[in-house]
């Protein structure tokens, strides 16, 4: 809970755009995504987790959706992702789960290795012109992890 209420307030410094991957998914709007999404999905935040492997923050930054990049300069991008997502600055491997998605829309749980860590993130993504690109990344809760 403590992670999740300090991307909040990262959040609203700017980073807004981000929202749980888990709302559409529960309510039945998406699909399991075909091969060829699948594969672009999947290509596109492998592309970011090897531009952050490889320190290239402005091109892991390029991966993000046009909103997005609208409202969070590369700066805030870039402290947002070392503040609260270091899993994801240090990875060092990925493994993505089932792709879902509405055609505009995506959504994909990925599991994140870093050398001295791991964590499983929600990812969005959303359907532009230049292709798929990433709308938010939340830290992923399992069911019933609120509960006592």
């Amino acid at each position: 809970m403590k992670r999740w209420m300090t991307i909040a307030a990262a959040l609203a410094g700017g980073f807004a755009f981000v929202a749980p991957a888990r709302a559409q998914d529960e309510d039945g709007g998406t699909h399991a995504s075909k091969p060829d999404v699948r594969k672009e999905v999947v290509a596109v935040i492998e592309a970011q987790l090897t531009a952050f492997r490889a320190g290239e923050l402005k091109k892991a930054y390029s991966f993000g959706a046009a909103a997005l990049r609208a409202q969070t300069p590369l700066r805030a991008f870039v402290a947002i992702v070392q503040n609260n997502y270091p899993e994801i600055l240090a990875n060092t491997r990925a493994e993505f789960g089932l792709v879902r998605d509405d055609g505009q829309r995506a959504t994909v749980r990925v599991h994140v290795f870093a050398k001295d860590a791991d964590a499983p993130y929600d990812y969005v993504l959303v359907k532009e012109r230049a292709g798929w690109r990433i709308s938010g990344v939340l830290p992923h809760r399992a069911a019933g992890a609120d509960r006592l």
